[in-house]
C-alpha cells in the first residue's frame, strides 16, 4: 500500500523491536507491526497477521491510506479489540467493570451483582456472559438502537470483527454491502477479512474519515462507540498510532 512517510513509519516501527523491510511499501507485514505497536503487542501474532493482510488490501479503499485517519482508525480499533486480540466481544465483566461500563438503565444493580466476577473469581462463563448480553443489548434500549426486537438476541448479535459491529440491525445494513449472510451467521465476521472489510464500510458509511482529518477524537468515538466509553484506552492507541505513523 503506497502511504505518505511509508519508510518512515517502518524505520519506526523497526527501532522498537519489529523485525520488518524498510522498502517504502507499507504492505499486510507493516500493518501486522503497526497494530501490534498500537496494542501493546511485541510480538505479531497469527490473527495480527491475518489482520495486517486484510488491512492493506482494504484501508485504501476507504480512504484510509493517510496516516491521520489511519492513526484515528487503529486507536478506535485497538480500543474494540483489547489490542487486536480478539474479534469477538467478550462480556467476561468484573462487578465494578459491568457497573462503569453500562448505565443503570441498561443493567440493574442486583444484576451487575448477580452476573459480574467476583475478586478471585475466574473468567464468567458462557452462560453468565449470555446473560450480560442479553440483559445489556435487550429490553428497550436493544429494540430502539440495535434492532434487538426478539428476545435473547443480544449474545446472538454481540460485538464482532475490528469495529465490533453490534446490534441485529447493523448486521443486517452491513450483509448485503458485504454480500454476506452474517443475519444467519454472524460468526463470519470472526474472520479477520471479513471483520476489516465490515469495520471499513462501517467507517465510510458513517462519515468517519471527516472528523479522523478534524482530529477529533471525540466526536469520532462517539459516532463509533455511541458514546464515549474507552476513551482512555482510544486515545493511548491513537496516540501511539501517531507516534509511527503523524508526528
Amino acid at each position: 500500500m503506497t502511504m505518505q512517510n511509508a519508510s518512515r513509519a517502518q524505520q519506526r516501527l523497526c527501532d522498537r523491536g519489529f523485525d520488518i523491510a524498510v522498502d517504502g511499501d507499507f504492505g499486510p507485514i507493516s500493518h501486522a507491526a503497526l497494530i501490534s505497536f498500537v496494542g501493546r503487542k511485541r510480538s505479531i501474532s497469527r490473527l495480527r497477521l491475518a489482520l495486517g493482510g486484510a488491512m492493506a488490501r482494504e484501508f485504501p479503499k476507504v480512504g484510509l491510506e493517510r496516516p491521520l485517519r489511519l492513526a484515528h482508525a487503529l486507536g478506535q480499533q485497538s480500543a474494540e479489540t483489547g489490542g487486536f486480540g480478539s474479534l469477538v466481544e467478550s462480556l467476561n465483566y468484573s462487578v465494578a467493570g459491568l457497573r462503569a461500563t453500562f448505565s443503570r438503565s441498561r443493567i440493574s444493580n442486583a444484576d451487575v451483582q448477580r452476573l459480574g466476577r467476583k475478586p478471585g473469581e475466574r473468567a464468567l462463563s458462557t452462560d453468565r456472559q449470555r446473560q450480560i448480553a442479553n440483559i445489556v443489548y435487550g429490553g428497550s434500549f436493544g429494540r430502539d438502537n440495535l434492532g434487538n426486537t426478539q428476545e435473547g438476541v443480544g449474545w446472538r448479535y454481540r460485538g464482532r470483527g475490528v469495529k465490533q459491529l453490534t446490534g441485529r440491525y447493523n448486521y443486517t445494513t452491513h450483509a448485503d454491502t458485504l454480500k454476506l449472510p452474517i443475519v444467519e451467521h454472524p460468526e463470519l465476521l470472526e474472520d479477520p477479512l471479513q471483520g476489516v472489510r465490515a469495520a471499513c464500510h462501517f467507517w465510510d458509511s458513517r462519515g468517519c474519515n471527516a472528523l479522523a482529518d478534524r482530529d477529533d477524537l471525540i466526536g469520532l468515538t462517539r459516532r463509533i462507540n455511541g458514546g464515549t466509553n474507552g476513551l482512555a484506552q482510544r486515545r493511548d492507541a491513537m496516540e501511539r498510532a501517531k507516534a509511527i505513523l503523524v508526528s
